[in-house]
């Protein structure tokens, strides 16, 4: 696969008037998940706002995101968040690899018997649902979680730089594992890079450690995926039509064919 940015491209996306930066990345994907995007034709994509993403990095050896310190459990240099790419493609899917860290709310024992960072509500609810009905299962749903939280003149950074919103459809990679998903929750403006126990364990590294005798998961190992974790956004694609009992079958097929989109004839 030619791994090499074509300049000409990029600058014809230019005079095209796409919203991009113009310079030149070549990005070369996780060995364990090339055969996975072997077919996608990464060169056309274009870095999505290279100081904005700068940040990111900044925030993982000095804790510090747009001139803010970040204090306790919001330090990056604890959990770095080794943002390698942040990319947009012609057609708007978002892309990035980074690390991948543990969001459990919308589980039973973040509704039962939380952590200090846990919830029981999940940014994004199902239609027409209430209560703890309309919340996402971790341990149930597919889902990602995006940098929404923190001072206002920051928190909507990511969400008006990707236009990705709550409900958007997504894939997730990690060693080769392609895991449909949504857009589920919300986390710290300065932190990128998590996902549901769903998808670890879809990826093979469920975090659950025990179970109680109606099957809920009582413990978490709480440890990322340090990095290589690939994540492929659909901005605009949440639909109304969606329930929890559809919800992993309209995950794959509407997230899946998205992805497959992107691959190269």
């Amino acid at each position: 696969m030619n791994m090499t940015l074509r300049p000409f491209h990029l600058c014809l996306s230019a005079l095209a008037l796409v919203s991009l930066t113009c310079s030149a990345f070549a990005y070369d994907p996780p060995p364990a998940s090339k055969a996975a995007v072997a077919k996608i034709d990464f060169s056309t994509a274009a870095k999505l706002d290279a100081d904005y993403a700068s940040q990111f990095t900044t925030c993982d050896s000095t804790d510090v995101f747009r001139g803010i310190a970040m204090k306790g459990w919001r330090k990056c240099s604890g959990d770095p968040n080794r943002l390698k790419a942040l990319l947009k493609f012609p057609d708007g899917t978002i892309f990035f690899e980074a690390k991948m860290a543990l969001d459990i709310d919308g589980s039973w024992k973040a509704c039962n018997s939380p952590g200090l960072a846990d919830l029981c509500p999940t940014w994004y609810n199902w239609p027409g649902k209430t209560g703890k009905a309309a919340f996402l299962d971790s341990d149930v749903y597919p889902f990602i979680v995006i940098p929404i939280a923190g001072p206002k003149a920051h928190r909507a950074e990511f969400k008006e730089r990707t236009g990705i919103k709550a409900g958007d459809f997504a894939v997730v990679i990690y060693d080769g594992n392609v895991v449909p998903a949504i857009v589920g929750d919300g986390g710290p403006f300065n932190k990128i890079g998590e996902a549901s126990n769903a998808v670890f364990a879809a990826v093979g590294k469920d975090r659950c450690r025990n179970k109680d005798a109606d099957g809920h998961c009582t413990k978490y190992k709480d440890a990322s995926v340090e990095s290589g974790v690939l994540y492929f956004v659909f901005p605009g694609t949440a639909s109304t039509s969606i329930t929890p009992d559809n919800a992993i079958q309209m995950m794959k097929d509407n997230g899946l064919e998205r992805f497959k989109a992107l691959v190269s004839p």
